[in-house]
């Protein structure tokens, strides 16, 4: 059961980056780990960081010489196709970490043993990584914590890439947050109605526009009852329920895809954006580099096994392929895609495939009189 007072503390660090710190130390804590760091990546690979105060020396150690290395971890993680937490001994051989320039030279000196850690890319092509350490004493990780965490990434990932887009600084009025987050973003209260929005969402029209009353609306039917639910859940009482989700919007043939991230206003994120209840954030998909499958599927809380099934969706498998590739039963998978496509707001697995495909929604026949 995911601890509602951390999700809290998460998106509250989201829109007030400097409280990271805080919110990795309880994580830390929750999974009996020395330290832990999150560090996001632009496209040319500019690095930035924050840790709890034991790790960070090594991270800035690293950050000032991380071009001379080559780092396998994160690489190794990435090609192993697991949208997840992995444990060091997942990615790397004892013997390939007694040799790693980067053990040798930054994590061993540090008095830290053992890593783990999770390699979230994002729509913009951007990296967000979580990083977990443990010192000799405090043995190595696990697959149980592993999925301790797994619990948590797709919140990490939302949270950590809205303070990927303010650099990781905290935005002090609500205007100079949405110049500083320089996509399309709007705050709205927990009706749908817009509070502030900036010119890039104003720009999404009609794929994203605002109607009567100024609520915020997707001219997906399917998009914009996923954001009426999501929004729903920000009621008063319906806090411990999982009220936070990104929203897929599909390519058009005037758009390419979004996806719609809602965060939720969380303490002191309400000095910030005073009188709203979420923070809209509208993340363009970039095409063709991302690899959509693992962009889109890490983003939407999808269990492993509907993972596997979005992911072999977007390759082109039918559910008998999967079902045989997984020695699942039809049913099984069956069931599993029933549920990728309530969380994805498709409704047939063609549109499934075509959303994780990043490309256009082919137009409906009309039936003939």
């Amino acid at each position: 059961m995911t601890d509602p007072a951390l999700l809290e503390a998460i998106y509250e660090a989201a829109a007030v980056p400097e409280l990271w710190p805080d919110v990795l130390a309880r994580l830390a804590e929750r999974v009996q780990s020395w330290g832990a760091a999150v560090a996001s990546f632009d496209p040319t690979w500019r690095m930035r960081f924050t840790a709890t105060p034991n790790y960070f020396p090594m991270f800035e150690a690293f950050a000032a010489r991380a071009d001379d290395y080559d780092n396998q971890r994160p690489k190794r993680a990435l090609a192993s196709g697991h949208n997840g937490f992995l444990h060091d001994l997942e990615v790397l051989t004892q013997e390939e970490m007694e040799r790693d320039p980067i053990y040798r030279d930054f994590i061993y000196p540090h008095g830290i043993r053992w890593t783990a850690g999770t390699v979230i890319p994002t729509p913009t092509r951007d990296v967000l990584i979580f990083d977990f350490a443990r010192r000799e004493e405090d043995g190595v990780f696990d697959r149980k914590t592993m999925a301790r965490l797994d619990q948590l990434r797709p919140h990490l990932a939302r949270a950590a890439l809205l303070s990927h887009r303010l650099g990781l600084r905290a935005a002090r009025a609500a205007t100079e947050a949405m110049a500083t987050i320089g996509v399309p973003a709007a705050m709205v209260d927990a009706g749908g109605r817009a509070v502030s929005l900036n010119a890039e969402l104003e720009a999404l029209a009609p794929t994203v526009t605002t109607g009567a009353f100024d609520r915020v609306q997707f001219r997906s039917p399917q998009a914009d009852a996923l954001l009426r639910e999501a929004l729903a859940r920000l009621a008063p009482g319906l806090e411990t329920t999982p009220h936070v989700q990104s929203i897929p919007i599909a390519a058009s043939e005037e758009r390419e895809a979004l996806v719609a991230h809602v965060l939720p206003v969380r303490r002191a994120a309400a000095d910030i954006f005073v009188h709203s209840a979420a923070l809209l954030v509208f993340t363009p998909v970039a095409m063709p580099t991302s690899p959509l499958a693992e962009v889109l599927t890490g983003l939407f809380d999808l269990s492993p096994a509907e993972t596997r099934v979005a992911r072999g969706i977007a390759g082109g498998l039918s559910l008998d392929d999967i079902a045989a590739a997984q020695n699942l039963s039809r049913e099984t998978v069956r069931t599993q895609l029933k549920s990728v496509l309530l969380k994805t707001g498709t409704s047939r697995q063609v549109d499934l495939a075509l959303l994780l495909s990043g490309t256009s929604a082919l137009p409906r026949q009309t039936p003939e009189a």
